[in-house]
């Protein structure tokens, strides 16, 4: 390895462990590996990112580091060991947990809410809308108003799933289901209510015992936004020309649409152990990550694909963003790639950095 490279990683001050995992790769990718360290500390050094960036392929981590700050207002680094609200990237819990109940016979994906829900309100709803449509955004089940300092009464009213459904299961689905896409929180509302009512079991305590646990997450959960636990990141937003806390315009802890706290590392762990069939029977693993419709697999993104998008691009996972939110988990079937960005700042900040290793991969590639 050449002088040059070992001196970039030197100065960049990576981890450890992230030095000893990269010191066996491929020259291009350690390069590669540097140059994301450098553009995220650039990032970092003109207040634009705060966050722990995870690099694996093919089961491996090559590459986990903090940058910024664990709060704006205290001179507290972030550590590998963070813990991140996921926003969006939570909704692949509901997926999971409603593909587990399929996996065991208890529904299909063309099961009606009824079918399930036998008390929803809206019969329009209840007798057209499936498993298929709530999973690919084609159910018409809009939004919830559980986000903005408007909605904090809501919120305090809205503690439970079954609260939450009642905020809009009087509402009929925006479109006929099926015929376009729409992506929205409330149909996932409405999965983690169906998943309660399956399992007998509160969805808070579902994940836990059937996801979060069997896949070695432990540092993983819903957690009050107003928690003061040193390891959670602190996100902020604007209210009334005055930084505060996020907390003011988003739900008090995780719910079926997300928000759950995690780290870098239990995410990954979250990858592999869906990769390696203890979550979901491979099959219906392989179908869920696979495009059903636009962007949208079952419950999780599968994009980058079409005329002239070369194979290696494809990739499955999901991200999220709210107030003082980003995130990003993404898997790269053709390479091998898991990468996971978590930050405590307003997106887009997290997704330039995650999509600058495969794209610098991509011009090494054509360069050949």
């Amino acid at each position: 390895m050449p002088f040059s490279a070992i001196g970039v990683l030197i100065a960049f001050a990576m981890t450890s462990t992230a030095i000893a995992a990269v010191a066996a790769t491929p020259q291009d990718e350690l390069i590669a590996l540097a140059e994301l360290n450098g553009f995220a500390l650039g990032l970092e050094q003109a207040n634009q990112f705060s966050g722990v960036v995870l690099v694996a392929r093919d089961g491996r981590i090559l590459f986990e580091k903090a940058y910024g700050k664990i709060d704006e207002k205290k001179d507290v680094p972030t550590t590998p060991d963070t813990r991140f609200n996921l926003a969006s990237a939570g909704k692949m819990f509901a997926a999971v947990a409603v593909l587990q109940q399929v996996a065991l016979g208890r529904l299909t994906l063309d099961t009606t809410v009824g079918d399930v829900l036998k008390d929803y309100p809206n019969k329009t709803f209840a007798t057209t809308v499936t498993v298929r449509h709530l999973l690919t955004h084609t159910a018409g089940a809009g939004d919830i108003d559980l986000f903005g300092v408007e909605n904090a009464g809501k919120r305090e009213q809205a503690r439970s799933v079954t609260d939450m459904l009642a905020m809009h299961g009087d509402r009929p689905p925006a479109f006929t289901p099926g015929s376009k896409q729409e992506y929205g929180n409330f149909g996932h509302v409405v999965l983690g209510r169906m998943v309660e009512v399956l399992s007998g079991e509160d969805y808070e305590g579902y994940l836990q015992r059937h996801i979060f646990i069997p896949a070695g997450m432990l540092r993983t959960g819903a957690v009050d936004c107003v928690d003061q636990a040193p390891d959670i990141a602190r996100g902020y937003t604007t209210v009334n020309g005055e930084r505060a806390s996020n907390c003011l315009t988003q739900p008090p802890r995780g719910f079926p649409a997300g928000g759950q706290l995690s780290t870098a590392g239990d995410m990954f762990r979250f990858v592999q152990a869906l990769q390696a069939g203890k979550l979901l029977p491979l099959s219906l693993f392989e179908q869920a990550v696979s495009s059903q419709r636009e962007f949208m697999g079952l419950g999780f993104f599968a994009t980058g694909y079409g005329p002239g998008i070369p194979d290696r691009d494809f990739r499955w996972g999901h991200g999220g963003s709210s107030d003082g939110v980003c995130t990003d988990v993404r898997t790269y079937p053709k390479t091998g790639e898991t990468i996971v960005v978590l930050a405590n700042v307003d997106a887009p900040a997290c997704f330039p950095v995650s999509n600058f290793l495969h794209e610098q991969w991509n011009k090494r590639i054509a360069a050949k």
